[in-house]
């Protein structure tokens, strides 16, 4: 079935709110999900796998472990799913951002996926620079970095990548503790100095027409994106029910009492 941006975005907001996700947040886990699907990122799949990962103690639960004189901070996750921590986190750096040039946020004990993509577009859109850093399930290190001088991010993969970024960017951004960094883990980075990032991406760009790195490019996900967005989303139906039979359970039964108090999911 062929599906708008609008529909899925309001299907997936029910998944969360049926998980017990407050509003703003159920908000952003949806805008995360639809729009990492319609640039080619398998969004529900996501979701459907990161589902067990969200209840509402987990949002209670975050918690700031540690501030630094370094732009860094460090977060417990408590096992809520990055899907909505991502967000949060960018929301989190773009109000420190104004004030300092450079944030740092650690978060642990979370999912980690190529979701991470849209808190970082999310970043760019409001002048910012952006690196995110974790952990694929390979082990392999996976950059995504996304400046307002390049429409979509760029992902950036494997040893290599992870070299060339740290050479390009430790010194003028901060160090980064990607050798201890865990499967359950994330860094995330916003910067004024997008130029240092936008000159880090042309230089991966060099050494992927060597072959030498792997990159997946901002004007791929653009024009994927693009193409969806226009014509509608070809989306898995089972899948669409799947997530549709849990957003369902955010209905509530018609009774007198919830007549009287107004129906829907706030009468609960």
């Amino acid at each position: 079935m062929r599906v708008s941006f609008v529909e899925l975005f309001i299907h997936c907001k029910k998944v969360f709110r049926a998980c017990g996700i407050p509003y703003g947040c159920a908000d952003d886990g949806a805008e995360v999900v639809t729009w990492s699907e319609f640039i080619g990122l398998k969004g529900m799949h996501v979701l459907q796998q990161e589902i067990p990962n969200m209840y509402p103690p987990g949002m209670r639960s975050v918690d700031l472990l540690l501030e630094d004189d370094n732009g860094l901070f460090r977060f417990d996750g408590n096992k809520q799913s990055a899907i909505i921590l991502g967000k949060l986190m960018a929301d989190y750096a773009l109000a420190l951002a104004e004030t300092r040039e450079t944030v740092r946020v650690h978060m642990t004990n979370t999912t980690r996926s190529h979701l991470l993509a849209q808190p970082a577009h999310y970043i760019a859109s409001r002048n910012r620079g952006c690196l995110i850093n974790y952990k694929t399930k390979n082990g392999e290190p996976m950059w995504i970095l996304s400046t307002p001088e390049i429409a979509y991010p760029v992902f950036a993969e494997g040893n290599s990548a992870e070299e060339m970024v740290q050479h390009s960017l430790t010194a003028e951004l901060g160090q980064y503790e990607t050798t201890n960094l865990k499967s359950d883990d994330f860094w995330l980075v916003c910067t004024t100095e997008t130029n240092l990032i936008t000159s880090c991406i042309r230089n991966l760009r060099h050494e992927a027409k060597k072959g030498a790195i792997h990159l997946t490019e901002s004007a791929k996900l653009k024009a994927t994106f693009d193409k969806n967005y226009n014509n509608g989303l070809e989306v898995d139906d089972q899948a669409w029910k799947e997530l549709g039979d849990i957003g369902d359970q955010t209905l509530v039964e018609a009774t007198e009492a919830s007549r009287q108090r107004g129906a829907g999911e706030m009468a609960q």
